[in-house]
């Protein structure tokens, strides 16, 4: 006969020595962070700390979060990573956090479900909701979320918040009050509408660009989300924010994600700017063309000037040639010889194999 108060007891003590090693692990979890997360704790000390706090996983959770609310803005970078790692046990906790009376708290776990992707609808609804939060930080925190997690749900409000409206000083007379007063909200907002690909922001996109001007604080943003949304409406504002700029690469992105291959000789343009940083921005959109003529011209800026153009055309050329013919390509073109250099440039065409 089987003895069910003998189980019951057994299940009692297998019950009861599980809460008190999760209690030991909660009370590690504690000591950790605050090694993770001490300013005297040398990088690997820290670093083996954390490695830890994955170990221990959800017993960590409650310490973590507690840190975010203790010290938000260490916790917006320190606490971000475990977190993120740790997942779905995660996201209860921090959702919590959203109703914390610290708006610097609140911002902070919103801004963390930016990489916390991994939550199912539980946060969208909650996201959502903070768009109205009286604080800026925090609305802003709640919209690149939203679009990190693609809410079309989100896109009335987003387009809202876009479209606020607001004044601003003069930049010129006040530059310590045009950075205060800039809608940071409504830059987050137009962001995460360029991500979500909703054609219902369009038009209102539209509306910012053409009711600000290109001296507006949000036009860059708003032609850049425009191009993102590859909507042939936007397509005369894209191309002329385009032509009105100073060719500082600011509407790169625009251009190739609306016209692709359309704006090949744009980017070739860019790509032989006098500026350095309009140089190195163009390398991946070049690539991203998958065409030969582009990417002969991103193998000419590995043998650029500056350091920096040379690291961005060496890291957008590795995605699509392995790195024994990236090396010989990079020896090819700092060659003496005319003939040895142009040899060279005959190899993209066939390492990539890509036809114009």
């Amino acid at each position: 006969m089987t003895d069910s108060a003998g189980k019951v007891v057994d299940i009692s003590i297998v019950t009861a020595e599980v809460r008190v090693a999760l209690e030991r692990l909660r009370e590690l979890a504690v000591e950790l962070v605050a090694i993770a997360h001490d300013p005297d704790a040398d990088d690997e000390t820290a670093g083996a700390a954390e490695h830890l706090l994955l170990e221990i996983g959800p017993a960590a959770v409650e310490p973590l979060v507690q840190f975010v609310c203790d010290d938000p803005k260490r916790g917006r970078e320190a606490a971000a990573l475990v977190l993120c790692e740790i997942g779905e046990p995660a996201v209860e906790p921090l959702l919590a956090c959203f109703e914390h009376a610290d708006p610097e708290v609140r911002g902070t776990a919103a801004f963390l479900f930016t990489a916390l992707r991994d939550t199912g609808d539980d946060a969208e609804q909650p996201l959502i909701r903070l768009l109205d939060d009286p604080d800026e930080l925090v609305r802003q925190s709640a919209a690149y979320a939203l679009g990190a997690h693609d809410s079309r749900r989100a896109v009335p409000k987003l387009i809202a918040l876009a479209t606020r409206p607001w004044q601003m000083p003069s930049r010129e007379a006040d530059p310590e009050a045009w950075s205060e007063a800039y809608p940071y909200d409504a830059c987050a907002a137009i962001d995460a509408l360029g991500q979500l690909g909703d054609p219902r922001a369009v038009q209102p996109l539209i509306f910012l660009v053409e009711s600000q001007g290109a001296d507006g604080p949000i036009y860059d943003e708003a032609v850049r989300a425009l191009g993102l949304l590859g909507d042939f409406r936007a397509a005369q504002v894209v191309r002329q924010a385009f032509e009105g700029a100073r060719f500082d690469g600011v509407f790169a992105d625009a251009l190739v994600a609306m016209f692709g291959r359309g704006a090949l000789e744009e980017l070739l343009e860019l790509a032989e700017s006098d500026d350095s940083a309009t140089r190195r921005a163009v390398c991946e959109d070049l690539i991203g063309l998958a065409s030969p003529v582009a990417a002969e011209t991103v193998a000419a800026l590995l043998v650029d000037p500056d350091d920096d153009v040379r690291a961005a055309a060496r890291e957008a050329l590795g995605r699509t040639v392995d790195a024994a013919t990236l090396e010989e390509i990079v020896t090819g073109l700092e060659d003496p010889s005319p003939s040895v250099r142009a040899w060279t440039t005959n190899l993209l065409p066939l390492s990539c194999a890509w036809s114009d």
